[in-house]
């Protein structure tokens, strides 16, 4: 036999009481590491910040483009060109950078292309785009300019309706007062020097009626286009540039068939004038920054909304009839003032308590102590379960 004895086998050793600090402590979740919280904080920082220069872009960019295609029919010579030929060159050059803009991204292009039905989405705001116009040329022919000025600027108000129908986003009452009042802003600026003439004041009521049914439409349908560019945007992932790309591509044809059913696109098959007549700098300028526009607006759409869109193009049409009165002597009044301070003030009440759109809601702390607490609550004890016995 072995000198050696055996151990006997140890009772279970009891049961030792934890305190309820070391309890809460162990079963504490998991906090996130600081450096972790301050990447979250700056990438919510960081996204904020492109909103709102993308957003200053616009303004920047369509004031400019006022302004410069308000040069062009004060100069001689400049306003020649064939505006439905410079539509297709700004959608021709929009298209050319969203392509550069993949390549350099991806390598290729193909990727716009590969799912057919989801690229097909994107041309119901390119066809939206050509009813707008369409109705557009109606309303104008049947309408004084002031009646068409106002009532065109319901967009912005119809934005803000799709978009809570379409996207179900919630608006408060402040924002809305902010989109009432911006809408009516803008048409006091546009309505300077917009009065009814003789021969528009004595238009039969039915036409009339057509040119209001007119208006009021183009501007749902403008609206429309939008909310739906922004659903379809923000709802699958297809990059923006891929987005942008197919957009363009689809205007390209929407455009060269508006061409070849208008007169000029007649002139041009006749040889009676060329694509390019009346061509300049300036007008190249314009093109050039006409499609630089219809990017941000995608941008804007894709970072921010589309009624965040209307306001930076409402706060633009202001801008450049204040630029304008250093540029061209255009006389300000108390109309066109009126309409200045609405708009500051619009703007000023839709960023208010949510700005921009909820843009600077800063993103659930996951260190927060009460929901610590209350998953703390939630955990059984880390002891043995004999010992409830």
């Amino acid at each position: 036999m072995s000198s050696r004895r055996e151990r006997a086998p140890e009772e279970d050793a009891p049961i030792i009481p934890v305190s309820s600090d070391v309890e809460r402590s162990l079963q504490a979740p998991a906090v996130a590491p600081p450096a972790e919280k301050e990447k979250k904080r700056r990438g919510g920082v960081q996204c904020v910040e492109v909103k709102y220069l993308v957003c200053c872009l616009l303004v920047v960019q369509n004031t400019g483009a006022v302004i410069l295609m308000r040069y062009t029919r004060s100069m001689p010579g400049e306003n020649e060109f064939i505006t439905q030929t410079a539509v297709l060159m700004q959608e021709c050059l929009k298209g050319l950078a969203c392509a550069l803009l993949l390549l350099r991204e991806q390598g290729s292009i193909g990727s716009a292309w590969e799912h057919p039905r989801e690229a097909l989405k994107t041309s119901v705001p390119a066809l939206l785009y050509l009813v707008q116009n369409n109705l557009q040329y109606v309303a104008v022919t049947y309408l004084d300019a002031a009646t068409y000025t106002v009532s065109y600027q319901t967009k912005i108000v119809w934005s803000g309706a799709l978009s809570v129908a379409l996207l179900g986003r919630r608006l408060s009452k402040h924002k809305w007062l902010g989109i009432a009042l911006l809408a009516f802003g803008v048409a006091c600026v546009q309505l300077d020097g917009n009065q009814p003439s003789a021969a528009t004041a004595d238009v039969a009521y039915a036409a009339r009626l057509l040119g209001m049914t007119s208006v009021i439409s183009a501007a749902v349908v403008s609206a429309l286009a939008g909310v739906y560019f922004e659903k379809i945007l923000k709802g699958a992932k297809v990059g923006l540039w891929t987005r942008n790309l197919q957009l363009a591509a689809y205007s390209v044809i929407v455009g060269y068939a508006n061409l070849v059913a208008s007169k000029p696109g007649a002139d041009i098959r006749k040889g009676q004038t060329t694509f390019f007549h009346g061509y300049t700098r300036v007008t190249w300028a314009c093109i050039a920054l006409n499609a630089f526009g219809g990017l941000l607006v995608g941008t804007v759409i894709r970072y921010a909304d589309a009624v965040l869109k209307d306001v930076a193009l409402g706060c633009s049409i202001v801008l450049s009839s204040v630029v304008s009165i250093f540029l061209f002597d255009f006389q300000i009044n108390s109309l066109i003032a009126l309409g200045i301070a609405a708009v500051i003030y619009a703007v000023f009440l839709y960023g208010e308590r949510a700005t921009c759109c909820g843009l600077l809601r800063p993103p659930p702390d996951p260190a927060n102590k009460s929901t610590a607490l209350a998953d703390d609550k939630k955990q059984l004890p880390l002891v043995n379960a004999d010992a409830q016995k």
